[in-house]
C-alpha cells in the first residue's frame, strides 16, 4: 500500500462511478482534447501577437509555427530523458519456481491477465505490483547508476546484502529492452522514496552506458510551469519503452486529500507529504505511473510521480509528485549512500493559532500581518527549542524567512532540514509584547516506523560493537508524558560478541559521558571515542555506569 495515500474509500463510491463511468470517459476524453487545443492556440496567441488579428488561428502561418515548436522542444526533451526512466516489476516467485526461474529474464514471463496466479508462459501477465523508476548517479561518484523510485513501488523486495528467501524479486526493464534484478539499498517511508541497486552481475552490461537522469538544482516552483511525465502506467511501459504525458503545474506544497470517511484512521499523516510538499500537476497519472519523472522543458528532473488519485481507486485527471528540491536532493543522497534518512526535530508540541487570537493576548502592538501563525503550546525540558530559548505560548511567525501559518507548516519545514542544521526563527512573544529571532539547532524526529525503514549502511560508524544515534531517535524511548530531552545519545544496536555485548549495556540505554567527556549526539560521541584505545568509562543516564575494555 502506498503510504502517501492509505485513505479510506468513500463507503457509497462505487455505486456512483458505476451509474456514471461511461459518461464520466467521455467527458474526459473530450476535456483532455480541448484542454491540449486550447493550450496549443493561447500558446500561439501570446507568441504570435499577429495571431490575434487573424479570423481563424489555422491561417496563420506564425501560429502552426509556433505550435510545431512547441511540438519539437517536447519531442526533444521526451527523446533525451527516456532512457533515464525503466519500468519496474515486483513479484512473489512461488517457492516451487523458485530455482527454476533464477537465471531466466522475467520480463518474458509476464502474460496473464489475472494478476493472482502464479507465473504463466504467457506474454500479456501483468505482475500484482507494477511502477516506473529513474536512472540516478550519485554525485560522489558519476560513474556509478541507482534507480530512485517510490518506497510503495519496491515495498516487500529484495534488499541489497540480505537474505531473499521471503521476500519479492524485483525487476526493472531499460530502454535498450535489457532487463535486471534490483535490490534496495535505502528506503524511506517517511517521504515514500527508495533507491535500488541494479544486480547486472549475472547478466553483464555496462551500467555507466546508461544515461543518468539530470536533475534540477531550483528549489522554487510556480503554477502553470509545463511539466512531461516519463511513466508506466498499467504496465504498458513493460518493454522499457516509458509513455510520456504533459502539464502543467497546477497547485504547490499540497498534502493528499482526505478521504469521504470521517475515520480518524484517514486522517493520519503517515509520511512528510501529508504535512503538504507534494506539487500538483494536471497531468493523467494511471496506476503504474508511480516512480516516474517528471521533467520541465530543459529535461531536468523536477519531481517524482505518485499516482494517488488512480490509487484511492477512482480516475481524476490530476496527479502528484514529490517535488526536487534542497530538501528533497538530501534526502536522496541519504538513500544513495545507504543511509536512513533523518528529519529535524524542535522539542516543541505545536498547534495552530489566528491573528485575532494573537490581537487578544497582546498582539496589537506586532508588526506582522500574516492570518496565522503556529503556536507553541509545550516545550520538552531540554529539548533544542528549550535551550535555545522557546517558550510555551510563543508563536512561530517565519522559519529561516518562509512564513508559518499553522503546525504543518513547522513540522514539514522543520522535518525537511534535517537534524544538527541551525535555522533561525521568528517568533512573537504575547507576554512580553515583542518579536523575537531565536536560533536553533535541530534534533533528530523519532522514529515511529523503524522496521520499514531500510538502511544497509550505518550512518554512525559503530565503536566496539556499538552504535549510537541522537536521543530521540526511536520514538519507544522517547515518549511523552515524560516529554525529556536527554542530554546523551542513545544506544541503538549492540553486536553480538563484541565487547559492548559482553558489558551491561543494553539497547535503549542513553550515554552522557565518555569518560569526563559529554556527549549530546554522535557527532560529539564519535568525536570523543576515536583517539581512545584502553578502558572506556561510560555513565549512563539513570543507570550505573559501565565500562568497556580495550579490543
Amino acid at each position: 500500500m502506498c503510504l502517501v495515500c492509505n485513505f479510506t474509500k468513500p463507503a457509497q463510491g462505487s455505486a456512483m462511478r458505476t451509474a456514471t463511468d461511461d459518461n464520466t470517459r467521455q467527458m474526459r476524453r473530450t476535456v483532455g482534447l480541448s484542454r491540449v487545443f486550447a493550450l496549443a492556440v493561447m500558446l500561439a496567441f501570446l507568441f504570435c501577437p499577429t495571431i490575434a488579428r487573424a479570423q481563424k488561428v489555422g491561417e496563420s502561418a506564425e501560429g502552426l509555427a509556433v505550435i510545431a515548436a512547441m511540438e519539437r522542444a517536447l519531442v526533444q526533451v521526451i527523446d533525451e530523458a527516456e532512457n533515464s526512466v525503466v519500468s519496474i516489476a515486483r513479484m512473489r516467485i512461488p517457492s516451487r519456481q523458485a530455482l527454476e526461474l533464477e537465471n531466466r529474464n522475467p520480463f518474458q514471463q509476464f502474460g496473464n491477465v489475472n494478476r493472482n496466479q502464479d507465473l504463466p508462459s504467457s506474454l500479456d501477465f501483468v505482475p500484482n505490483d507494477f511502477g516506473a523508476g529513474i536512472i540516478v548517479a550519485p554525485q560522489w561518484d558519476p560513474t556509478r547508476r541507482m534507480i530512485l523510485t517510490n518506497y510503495h513501488v519496491v515495498r516487500g523486495g529484495r534488499i541489497d546484502g540480505q537474505a531473499s528467501a521471503d521476500r519479492s524479486r524485483i525487476f526493472a526493464k531499460f530502454a535498450n529492452q535489457r532487463g535486471y534484478d534490483l535490490s534496495i539499498v535505502a528506503a524511506d517511508p517517511r517521504s515514500d522514496l527508495a533507491v535500488l541497486k541494479i544486480e547486472s552481475d549475472k547478466l553483464g552490461g555496462n551500467l555507466a552506458s546508461f544515461k543518468a537522469i539530470r536533475m534540477t538544482t531550483n528549489d522554487v516552483y510556480r503554477k502553470g510551469q509545463l511539466v512531461i511525465t516519463l511513466g508506466n502506467p498499467y504496465f504498458i511501459a513493460r518493454d522499457g519503452s516509458a509513455s510520456a504525458t504533459w502539464g502543467m503545474i497546477s497547485n504547490i506544497d499540497r498534502r493528499p486529500a482526505p478521504a469521504a470517511s470521517r475515520h480518524e484512521e484517514s486522517f493520519r499523516k503517515e509520511t512528510l507529504h501529508h504535512f503538504g510538499t507534494l506539487l500538483q500537476i494536471d497531468n493523467r497519472l494511471d496506476l503504474g505511473s508511480s516512480g516516474g519523472a517528471v521533467l520541465n522543458l530543459k529535461g531536468e528532473l523536477v519531481g517524482i510521480a505518485t499516482s494517488l488519485a488512480a490509487l484511492e481507486g477512482y480516475e481524476k485527471s490530476v496527479g502528484y509528485a514529490v517535488p526536487i528540491d534542497s530538501a528533497t536532493r538530501r534526502i536522496i543522497d541519504s538513500l544513495m549512500h545507504g543511509y536512513e534518512v533523518e528529519y529535524g526535530f524542535l522539542g516543541i508540541t505545536p498547534g495552530s493559532i489566528k491573528r485575532e487570537s494573537l490581537l487578544g493576548k497582546g498582539g496589537e502592538s506586532s508588526t506582522f500581518d500574516q492570518p496565522s501563525a503556529a503556536y507553541v503550546q509545550n516545550v520538552f525540558a531540554e529539548s533544542p527549542a528549550d535551550r535555545a530559548g522557546l517558550m510555551r505560548d510563543d508563536a512561530v511567525l517565519e522559519v529561516d524567512g518562509h512564513p508559518i501559518l499553522g503546525d504543518d507548516d513547522l513540522v514539514r519545514l522543520i522535518g525537511r532540514m534535517g537534524p544538527g542544521v541551525s535555522v533561525r526563527l521568528r517568533v512573537w512573544r504575547h507576554k512580553q509584547r515583542k518579536e523575537l529571532n531565536l536560533v536553533v539547532e535541530l534534533g533528530k524526529w523519532p522514529v515511529q516506523d523503524d522496521e520499514n525503514i531500510i538502511a544497509t549502511v550505518p550512518r554512525w560508524q559503530e565503536w566496539r560493537g556499538l552504535t549510537v544515534d541522537y536521543p530521540t531517535a526511536r520514538y519507544r524511548y522517547f515518549q511523552p508524558p515524560a516529554e525529556r530531552y536527554m542530554q546523551a545519545v542513545l544506544v541503538t544496536q549492540i553486536s553480538e560478541r563484541s565487547v559492548a555485548a559482553q558489558s551491561d549495556l543494553k539497547e535503549g540505554d542513553f550515554i552522557s559521558h565518555v569518560d569526563d567527556t559529554p556527549v549530546r549526539n554522535p557527532t560529539e560521541f564519535q568525536r570523543a571515542v576515536r583517539e581512545l584505545k584502553g578502558d572506556v568509562r561510560l555513565t549512563l543516564v539513570e543507570r550505573p555506569p559501565v565500562v568497556l575494555h580495550a579490543q
